[in-house]
């Protein structure tokens, strides 16, 4: 049963990046109204594009924050969160996005010529489809495991009731009963 919660919350990393770095791609391109672009000085400039890539990178902290935190929540005490294969997950879909990203980039001649501005802060541009994305799901799901984490510690302990109970009372033993054998006589006064 451990490595079947290990390979979900691996998968599960894995799929959250994927879906993050999609929802980001298509953020982007919905934009905000001309109005806005034209009195912040146009859709290109620093504003504009830091305004739109930390709005995405907000939302995808949410998102990942509450993705991440259904995966990794403990139903009992035993249960711990694997954070470290949710979080390998997500390092795996972000190079497989990078690599993805560097022949996108690679095969469209017009990307060479786009500003610094744009490789690290727009989510359509490859190679890195925003920069401060990766850390917005970084930033949810280690929020995520912290609270699951902090979750399983405040579940009832999974031992059963009788034996702690049997325990408490082994505490109230008189001092002169024999503790050598488990059924000793106790002696005479």
């Amino acid at each position: 049963m451990k490595a079947a919660r290990r390979s979900i919350a691996f998968v599960s990393g894995a799929l959250l990046y994927c879906f993050g770095t999609g929802a980001a791609i298509q953020y982007a391109q919905i934009g905000l109204p001309r109005q806005v672009y034209t009195s912040l000085g146009g859709r290109n400039s620093l504003p504009v594009m830091a305004g739109e890539a930390i709005a995405i990178a907000l939302v995808l902290f949410l998102v990942a924050l509450v993705w991440a935190y259904l995966t990794l929540r403990p139903s009992r005490r035993r249960h711990k969160p694997y954070i470290g294969w949710l979080m390998t997950g997500i390092g795996l879909a972000w190079a497989g996005w990078l690599i993805f990203g560097a022949f996108s980039f690679a095969l469209k001649p017009r990307a060479y010529s786009a500003p610094m501005q744009t490789l690290l802060l727009s989510s359509g541009a490859a190679p890195l489809f925003g920069a401060l994305n990766v850390f917005g799901v970084l930033g949810g799901a280690w929020v995520a495991g912290n609270l699951a984490r902090r979750k399983q510690l405040n579940l009832p302990s999974s031992r059963s009731q009788r034996r702690t109970q049997e325990h408490a009372h082994a505490g109230d033993a008189d001092s002169t009963v024999s503790t050598l054998a488990p059924h000793s006589v106790i002696p005479p006064h």
